[in-house]
Formats: C-alpha cells, sequence, structure tokens
C-alpha cells in the first residue's frame, strides 16, 4: 500500500498567453511514500522501570492528541498550560495570524468600487487672463468652489481578485498552521526537557547514595587503619574514589539548573524563576502501546500544513502574476458642483459629470510584469521542493522515533539486568572483602562498576522517555488536531456553567454570536492573543498561580478584530479582559499583583463598546479548580482535612513550588498529615523550635502557642513534643540528632548525626554541608554543631 499526496490541481489558463500547464501535467506530480502501518502497526511499550496507562489509538484518540495530559504526572501538565499561556514564542506566531487575518480583509477590499470625496477651492487672476489687466491697473481674482464625489471599479474579467483571495485565505490558513507548528515544538521540547530533568534528579540521588556509602567504608577503613588492619595506601585509594565520586555531583546539579532556566524561557518566565520537585522518571506513566500507525497521520503534523498551505497561496499568487499580462477594463464616474459662491452649490446649472470606460493592456513596461510571472512560478516550485523535503523529514522523524522505541526497549532491559549483576557483585564483594575472600581493589571497582552501570540504566530510561514524545511529536500528536471548515469549527467549546456578567444576566460561558460589551468601569487586559486553547489552559493555570483572583469578577473574551468568515470556515483569536474593579486604583493593583508572577498586562477604560464571544465568572473558575483539588485553596482545604499520622502508612502527598510564582504546592493527593506540617528541630528549656516544613520558617515557641490550621503546640517534653490539631495528637521528635564527632586522619571533622530520628538515617557531615530547611553548617566541635538558618544560629548538642 502506498500514500499519494498530490499537490494542486488547477487549471490556470484563460489565455494562451498565461502558458498555464495543462492539469493533466500537474496531476503526475506525485509524492509517493511507504506505509509504514504495513510494517509496523503498533508500537508496544516494554519498558518495565515505570507504571503504564492503556494502549491508545492514533491520531482521533484524546489521549494520543493531549498525551501529556494522561502521564499521571501533574507537573508537567502545569508546566505545557503555562507555557501555552505564556510563551512568548506562541505570542509571536499569534499575532501574525492577526496580520494575516488583516491582509484577508485586505484582499476583500479590494474588489469594492473605490469612492474619493473631495472638495476644493481656487482662485486665479486676472479673471479674463494673461494681458487682460490695463496698464496702471491690478489684476483681479475670483474664486471657485467645488465639491463632488469620484469613483473607480476596475472589472475582475479574468478571475485574478478571486485568485487574490485566494491567496490570502491561504495564508491565513498558513499562519494558523504556523501557530499550531510553534505549539507542537514547544509542548514537545519542553516535555523532553522535563523528563531530562527528571532523569537528572534520579542520577543525583544515585550519586549521592554512591557517595554516602564510599564515605561511610572510608570511616570504616580508617578505623581498621588504627587498628593497623589497612594500609595507607588502601585508605588513600578510599579517599581518592570517594572524590573522584563526588566530582559528578557538581556536574549534574549545575546540568539540572541549566535545565531548569532554559525550561522557564520557553515557559515565557525569568530563567532562575522555576523550582520543580524531586521526582523521577518513574513519576510519569507512558501507555502500554500505540495503535493504528499509518503514514496518512504525517499530513496531520502542522508543520507539513503550513507548507501545504504556502504551496497553495503560492500557486494562487502565480495566477494573480500571469492575470496581470491581461487587458484590463475600469469604470469611472464623477458627479461635483462648482460655483463661484459657495451659496449656489448644487443648484441644477453648477453640476458637472463625466463617465469614463477605459481598456487598457501593456504594450511595453520592460518585462516587469513577465519577470513578475517567472518569479512567482520560481516560489511555488521552491515550496513544492519543501513540501516534499518537509514530508520526508516528517517521515524521517517517525521512523527513528519508532526505531528507538523498537532497540531501546531490548537495550533497557539488558542494561537493567547488567545494573542488577553489578548490584550483587557489590553486595557479595563488601561480604567476601570483611572476610578476606578478595583484596581492596577487587572490591572498589565492584563498587565502581555499579554506580557507572546504574547511571547509564537512567540514561537509557530518559531516551527510552523522549523517543516516545519524538514519536507523538512525528505523528501530529500533543495538540489538538484543527480541522479549519464550516463543519468542524476551530475547537468546539464545550458547554460551560450558566454565569453572571456584571449586569446579573445569565449568559453561557461560549456565546453562539457575538455581544456588544457595554461598561464604562475600569478593565485589565492581559498582555497578548489567544485562540480558544489556550484561553482554557489560562484557567486552568490562574488559580494554581494565585491565593485569590479576587476583587476580578468576569473573565471577558474579547474579539481580536472583526468576525472573519473565510471560504474554508473561521480562526478566531481573542484578547482577554478582568473587570470588576470599582475605581482605577483597584484594577492597578490587581494588575501588578499579576505582574509580580510576570504576568504582563496593563488597566484601561473602554472609551467604546467591544465585540465579547466568552464570559466567565471568576468565581466559577475558582470552584471548578477547587473541586479539582488544583487551586491555592484546595490545597489548603485538603490539609485542614488532614487525618491522624497513625491511619496512613505512608505520605502519598508531594509539592511543586513555583518561586516567585504564587504557586504554594500542588498535591497528587487530598489527604496531608498533619503531623507532616512542622518538624521539630530543638526543645530548649520551655520552647520548642520548629520547621514549618512549607515555607522553611524557623519558629520558637512555647507550650500552648497557636499553629496554622487551628492547630496547637499542646506539650514539651525532654525530646518531644506533641502538636494538636482537631482534638488529635501528633507527636514529634527531632528531626537531627548529633551522636558523634570524628576526625580523620588528615584532620577533617565529621558530624555523625541521625535524621529522622529512631529508624532514621546516618550522614556523616563537615563544615558548609547545607541541612534540610536551609540550614548551614558554621562549626563542629566536640560539644556541638553550629548551623546557620536562615539567620538564626542553633546549636544541636552532641548526645552523651
Amino acid at each position: 500500500m502506498v500514500i499519494r499526496v498530490c499537490f494542486l490541481l488547477i487549471t490556470l489558463g484563460l489565455v494562451a498567453c498565461s502558458s498555464s500547464p495543462k492539469q493533466d501535467e500537474l496531476s503526475k506530480d506525485l509524492v509517493t511514500l511507504p506505509e509504514i502501518g504495513d510494517e509496523l502497526a503498533k508500537v508496544t511499550n516494554t519498558a518495565t522501570f515505570a507504571p503504564k496507562t492503556p494502549t491508545i489509538h492514533a491520531p482521533n484518540d484524546i489521549t494520543f492528541n493531549l498525551w501529556w495530559r494522561y502521564t499521571g504526572n501533574k507537573e508537567l501538565e502545569i508546566l505545557i498550560d503555562r507555557a501555552i499561556t505564556n510563551s512568548q514564542i506562541l505570542q509571536i506566531a499569534a499575532q501574525r495570524v492577526v496580520q494575516a487575518k488583516a491582509r484577508f480583509v485586505q484582499a476583500g477590499a479590494q474588489g469594492m468600487p473605490l469612492i474619493t470625496a473631495q472638495t476644493g477651492y481656487s482662485i486665479e487672476a486676472p479673471t479674463d487672463g494673461i494681458g487682460s489687466v490695463p496698464k496702471g491697473s491690478r489684476p483681479k481674482g475670483k474664486g471657485e468652489f467645488e465639491l463632488g464625489l469620484t469613483g473607480s471599479y476596475t472589472l475582475d474579467l479574468w478571475g485574478q481578485r478571486k485568485s487574490l483571495m485566494e491567496s490570502a485565505d491561504l495564508k491565513l490558513k498558513q499562519a494558523v498552521f504556523q501557530y499550531d507548528a510553534q505549539l507542537l515544538e514547544l509542548i514537545t521540547q519542553l516535555s523532553k526537557n522535563y523528563f531530562e530533568y527528571l532523569s537528572l534528579n534520579d542520577r543525583i540521588r544515585n550519586t549521592k547514595e554512591t557517595e554516602k556509602a564510599l564515605t561511610s567504608m572510608l570511616l570504616a577503613m580508617e578505623d581498621r587503619y588504627l587498628l593497623g588492619d589497612a594500609s595507607v595506601v588502601e585508605m588513600q585509594m578510599q579517599r581518592s574514589v570517594i572524590f573522584s565520586s563526588s566530582v559528578r555531583l557538581p556536574t549534574l546539579l549545575k546540568d539540572r539548573q541549566q535545565l531548569s532556566f532554559e525550561m522557564a524561557r520557553l515557559m515565557g518566565i525569568a530563567p532562575g524563576s522555576l523550582q520543580l520537585s524531586e521526582n523521577g522518571l518513574k513519576s510519569v506513566a507512558l501507555p502500554k502501546g500505540v495503535e493504528g500507525i499509518s503514514t496518512a497521520h504525517l499530513l496531520r503534523r502542522p508543520d507539513i500544513r503550513t507548507i501545504e498551505s504556502g504551496m497553495l497561496a503560492a500557486n494562487a499568487d502565480l495566477d494573480v502574476a500571469r492575470k496581470a499580462l491581461l487587458p484590463g477594463l475600469t469604470l469611472s464616474a464623477g458627479l461635483s458642483s462648482g460655483v463661484r459662491s459657495p451659496a449656489d452649490l448644487f443648484q441644477p446649472n453648477t453640476l458637472i459629470w463625466n463617465a469614463l470606460s477605459t481598456l487598457s493592456a501593456t504594450v511595453f513596461d520592460g518585462g516587469t510584469k513577465e519577470q513578475e510571472v517567472k518569479f512567482a512560478q520560481a516560489v511555488h516550485n521552491e515550496l513544492i521542493e519543501s513540501y516534499v523535503n518537509t514530508v520526508y523529514n516528517g517521515l524521517l522523524a517517525a521512523r527513528s522515533a519508532i526505531t528507538e522505541l523498537e532497540f531501546s526497549g531490548e537495550r533497557l532491559a539488558l542494561q537493567q539486568e547488567s545494573a542488577k549483576a553489578a548490584k550483587v557483585a557489590q553486595d557479595f564483594g563488601f561480604e567476601s572483602y570483611v572476610v578476606g575472600g578478595i583484596d581492596f581493589l577487587t572490591f572498589l571497582d565492584s563498587m565502581q562498576s555499579y554506580q557507572e552501570r546504574q547511571d547509564s540504566l537512567y540514561q537509557f530510561e530518559l531516551e527510552y522517555y523522549q523517543a516516545f514524545v519524538d514519536f507523538y511529536s512525528a505523528l501530529g500528536g500533543g495538540i489538538p488536531y484543527r480541522e479549519i471548515s464550516e463543519q468542524n469549527p476551530v475547537f468546539k467549546a464545550s458547554p460551560a456553567a450558566v454565569l453572571a456578567s456584571e449586569n446579573s444576566d445569565p449568559l453561557l460561558g461560549w456565546l453562539d454570536k457575538p455581544e456588544d460589551f457595554k461598561t464604562s468601569a475600569w478593565l485589565v487586559k492581559l498582555a497578548g492573543v489567544y485562540d480558544r486553547f489556550a484561553i482554557e489552559a489560562l484557567m486552568r493555570d490562574m488559580p494554581r498561580r494565585y491565593d485569590n483572583l479576587q476583587p476580578a469578577k468576569t473573565l471577558i473574551v474579547e474579539k481580536v478584530g472583526v468576525n472573519i468568515a473565510t471560504p474554508s470556515g473561521d480562526a478566531v483569536w481573542y484578547s482577554v479582559n478582568f473587570s470588576g474593579f470599582d475605581n482605577e486604583q483597584e484594577a492597578l493593583g490587581w494588575c501588578e499583583k499579576l505582574r509580580q508572577v510576570q504576568q504582563r498586562c496593563v488597566i484601561y477604560k473602554p472609551t467604546e463598546n467591544f465585540e465579547y464571544i466568552g464570559l466567565f465568572s471568576v468565581d466559577e473558575i475558582e470552584r471548578n479548580a477547587y473541586q479539582l483539588g488544583e487551586s491555592v485553596q484546595a490545597l489548603r482545604h485538603a490539609a485542614k482535612q488532614g487525618v491522624a499520622e497513625e491511619d496512613l502508612t505512608e505520605q502519598t502527598t508531594h509539592y511543586v513550588q513555583y518561586a516567585q510564582q504564587g504557586i504554594e504546592s500542588v498535591s497528587k493527593s487530598s489527604n496531608v498529615k498533619f503531623g507532616h506540617l512542622y518538624s521539630l528541630l530543638k526543645i530548649e528549656e520551655e520552647y520548642a523550635w520548629l520547621i514549618d516544613n512549607r515555607s522553611y520558617n524557623l519558629q520558637r515557641i512555647p507550650a500552648g502557642s497557636a499553629l496554622d490550621f487551628g492547630g496547637k503546640l499542646k506539650s514539651i517534653g525532654s525530646n518531644r513534643v506533641v502538636i494538636s490539631f482537631d482534638n488529635k495528637d501528633y507527636l514529634l521528635r527531632p528531626l537531627f540528632s548529633v551522636e558523634g564527632i570524628e576526625s580523620s586522619p588528615d584532620g577533617q571533622v565529621f558530624a555523625r548525626m541521625n535524621w529522622g530520628g529512631q529508624g532514621g538515617e546516618i550522614y556523616y557531615h563537615r563544615v558548609g554541608d547545607s541541612l534540610y530547611g536551609g540550614g548551614l553548617i558554621k562549626l563542629i566541635d566536640a560539644n556541638q554543631v553550629s548551623v546557620d538558618w536562615k539567620g538564626t544560629q542553633i546549636s544541636l548538642p552532641v548526645i552523651d
């Protein structure tokens, strides 16, 4: 089976001199592509390291078109919604759509008559002409007034204006598809960067665990050295391995930080203002498989549809250039009134009129118009080649992604077995080394081998995830499929809840036809223009970014420009306004709140009515986000509804924090433990030092003090405190305890610290190390560890 893509079959010959190709000649210009579905109609996810979602079907399955909403990772959805809302790259493409709309209207206006009104006053002296003034006399002049209308109309004898309209319409479609191509590229690149960020989290954890194991082994080696059971060579080699392993960690941290900068830029926010979770790749679920693969899906790709529209527009432009060689017929007429006194205007005897019909043809222009035809033909041919090249590039991307998935699964399975074997070798190697079965170098090599194989496994996993993203993108998945036709309007709107406008008249969210917005109140307008898909993303995103949206009351979707019903359907972009402000200062204050999280806006007071096509209640937007558990208010409510610590076996809540963006957290669960809201740092006489686990603020408070969410610090013991919420008690023990101070032969001092109370893990810290909550170790001596917590000095004593 083959897929044949026909370029354009329009007969252009109206006259012999136009030299247009025949239809049967154009019909032979075909692109023949192999059907990849005949070779592989389904992609199966063979990876065993991550959760899976059900099998999806291309291309019409919503889980294919919007795959990133069905991965189980809320953070990814938040990032993409924000990018759709805020990306300057998308806004540039959207403004080009608005420009193309203006050109389309302009092309339509060229088919209308041109009518010009004119008025004039002239004076001439002498009135009887040159030589009529006697010697010694002065010439006298009389003024003339003229007022009239002139009009002209060029008949479209050869269909030139029709071709101009077709070209403008196709260029409008081209601008729309260019926007879609930018949207798909943005989502693809942002997703791949995010997956790389998650992979770096995995690799950083692996490196830290290895460094911890090596450090513990070094301390044991130092003890053996002091007892004479280990040589100085073994100890120094161990130190060398630790430092060699530690070099990798700063590199990974640097790469992760730079990647977050790049992601922030893609999202249209300032680099450095984005904070993400520390989740790994296992937080993302891929489908069990994708069925229904076909080469025909390549034609859904917006970049291919962009070139296709441009190619068709170029053919229309070529038709215009050819018809410019033909004679043109212009009709013109004028009606005016000329008088010497304004009072006599429009009297029958003062009327002047004329009518003219002109048939003109270019006899000689130095070949200008002929070269214009050749230029248009070359542009058309160039776009044909670009179209073929883009189709082949799409096929290459699809085949490459499928091949990557096919072979990556096998490679992953082999690498997993390799990592497992290295882990076994490390574990048994330690036991063998302890009893003298292997030498130190062999054991050290087994530890390094496991770290390297595990790190490679994480990189292979990343390639597998990114191959899925490339696969979706290659077949046009990742964005809503846009059909520009009268039967299939752009992004069908789903029914919205009944909302209230400022005059309390009930209105649907999206209206069937535009209405006039009549108000004299101050409005806040967001920068940029949006289609419906972007507006839906905006309404999801805003409750996540702000504590509340008050005093704004309504979101008004304003039509940009005039309503354009093109022959191929309407493609509409909108601007977004917020109303509900009583005065200028209130509107300015609300706009400033938006600007603080890098959302550009302006305030204005409309001087005339404007058309709107949608009106949404801000209360309804916040209520929907609350019910989905995605708003800031919903998260706080979830915390208030938390259950006792003993009723939960594990913590299922994770937080995504956006620094300087107003997003406090996004939870994957509606249950938040009150016992996890605070951590106990230290007990000091009758006071307890508590860390707020949401803000990392440090508080020194006595028993009986109030806590957030109606809580209370109930009692303080010698090594414990009890906090109470809703008559339920939660026991907190110190987060850190210093179990001893140790020194290495080279003079370095380590604090052996227990994290997490009884059953917690042991870590060795040096001066300059960071602790949870923003702490920085400043001093370690025989009796204490001094820590600086955001300017507050805390001393953690060594346990006797």
